[in-house]
């Protein structure tokens, strides 16, 4: 059995994030009308992505975050 790896499953969010993504544009151009509800839908998964986070961190001692260089993200 494959080992499945932080490598394996942020690939793996990756190509279903870029799925969402182009569903999102998909569906704002066919109806201009769905950019609230698809803009809430992402923020939800933001908060909720966001909020998983802090909570792993106030249990772990440990913030992910802070081992992420922002100004290097493009």
């Amino acid at each position: 059995m494959e080992e499945q790896t932080i490598d394996y499953h942020l690939s793996r969010a990756l190509f279903h994030l870029e799925t969402a993504l182009n569903l999102s544009v998909r569906t704002i151009l066919e109806d201009e009308a769905a950019k609230r509800p698809v803009g809430s839908q992402w923020e939800m998964f933001l908060g909720e992505f966001f909020g998983h986070v802090r909570e792993k961190g106030k249990k772990s001692r440990i913030n992910l975050l802070q081992f992420i260089s922002f100004p290097r993200i493009r």
